[in-house]
């Protein structure tokens, strides 16, 4: 994940949306003739040739991991044990041209959970403007979005401001500046409160 850094002008949110008749109409179909919902919830590895993946899948009656061999852009790797009931969860290499697209641009995160399903495929990209201006290109020439939305990101929230009153955050600072809080400390406590 990139962070923000409090610098707002130079990192941007935007939101990549298929719907579920593009996604029918593309190589993803394949995937849905199995499985009902594909979500991606962690990027293990990046990898030239691919992004190995922690997936949750819940499949069509009567399928299994075993359907993912006949798909050429996902290789199971590992089965994880759930309980019985709630989705599947794997752990694969995924080689879909949008998701390798993604690769060279270093100065992007795809940000998971996403998923594919009844309701299409939506990719929330966070990163420099170049960056997601480069890979929304290349998504363009593979599968074009049927939406792109920029977003804008929350505001980092100060939860210690909002607990802490106007003297503790003085004192706070003063604690901070003269190295109460490191190890070992730089200044005792009653010197502190001096």
């Amino acid at each position: 994940m990139i962070p923000y850094f409090g610098v707002r002008s130079s990192v941007q949110e935007v939101r990549l949306h298929w719907t579920r008749d593009s996604i029918a109409s593309s190589d993803f179909s394949e995937l849905l003739e199995f499985c009902s919902l594909f979500e991606v919830v962690a990027h293990l590895d990046v990898q030239p040739e691919g992004v190995r993946q922690l997936a949750r899948v819940e499949f069509q009656d009567g399928c299994d991991t075993s359907d993912f061999d006949g798909l050429g852009f996902i290789t199971v790797e590992e089965h994880i044990k759930s309980k019985e009931g709630s989705p599947a969860t794997i752990v694969v290499m995924n080689s879909h041209p949008i998701v390798t697209s993604a690769v060279p641009f270093a100065d992007i995160a795809v940000m998971p959970p996403y998923s594919i399903g009844e309701e299409g495929m939506t990719i929330t990209l966070r990163g420099v403007p170049k960056g997601i201006s480069g890979f929304l290109a290349a998504t363009r020439i593979i599968l074009p979005p049927d939406k792109v939305s920029v977003i804008s990101p929350e505001e980092p929230k100060h939860e210690a401001r909002a607990l802490l009153g106007e003297r503790q955050m003085e004192i706070l600072k003063l604690a901070i500046h003269h190295g109460y809080y490191q190890d070992p400390r730089a200044i005792s406590m009653s010197d502190l409160s001096k």
